[in-house]
């Protein structure tokens, strides 16, 4: 293993046996190129080179994972929403209520000492949330792009981020609702234009390219950083 320079970069070059091909990871920031042992150096320059503008595209994308760590649902924690990040403020009252106000999602609960209540008054705000901004998203969408659905529901998925029916219904995790607009309208538009094409096909993705040009920047953001939208 021995490392060189590329456009500022460094990229540890694993020479072995064991490899024909020439393959390019990057992984936590680290860039790792694996190539045939005897292949001349001038050769891998000229593959770094050829390939600078994705390795650089995944560095930027990886550089923007936000860690996960498990809520304990006290003042001053961080909860994502719409891509921003608030703070969760608990305050004791007689009455259990929700409310989010200058910056804040202040819970009132009887006992702070109810993690599992203040878990669940959190997520239902989230579901709320999510119903009438995913509705009027789609509702929107749905006409720039002159297709018309059956309903929108919000579901509790563990791994997907929406889908559509044959019957025009369509379903989002309630999820999304942390994420940025972009990435939200590319998981809208992704299920409106199933619509018109249902499959994956070329087809499929230059009508939904035509609509949002990028693609692989929304579904490289969801890979690294769907892991966050947790409660």
């Amino acid at each position: 293993l021995n490392r060189c320079m590329e456009n500022n970069i460094e990229i540890n070059v694993n020479r072995t046996n064991r490899s024909k091909t020439v393959s390019i990871q990057v992984l936590k920031g680290q860039v790792k190129i694996s190539v045939p042992k005897n292949l001349e150096q001038v050769k891998i320059d000229r593959i770094l080179k050829s390939k600078s503008k994705w390795i650089k595209k995944k560095l930027f994308l990886q550089s923007k994972i936000v860690p996960f760590s498990n809520k304990e649902y006290v003042s001053g924690e961080s909860l994502l929403y719409l891509g921003r990040q608030y703070r969760l403020k608990i305050i004791i009252g007689k009455k259990y209520n929700t409310e989010f106000k200058d910056g804040y999602l202040k819970i009132t609960v009887k006992n702070k000492s109810n993690k599992q209540k203040i878990k669940r008054l959190v997520k239902k705000w989230y579901l709320e949330k999510a119903h009438l901004y995913l509705n009027k998203m789609t509702l929107d969408l749905s006409k720039e792009l002159g297709v018309s659905y059956n309903s929108v529901k919000i579901r509790n998925y563990n791994a997907r981020w929406g889908s559509c029916s044959s019957t025009g219904k369509l379903f989002y995790n309630w999820r999304i609702i942390m994420a940025p607009y972009k990435i939200i309208k590319y998981i809208i538009l992704h299920e409106l234009v199933h619509l018109k094409e249902h499959n994956h096909s070329k087809r499929f993705w230059k009508l939904l390219k035509s609509h949002y040009s990028n693609i692989d920047y929304a579904k490289q953001w969801l890979l690294y950083n769907g892991h966050t939208f947790k409660i």
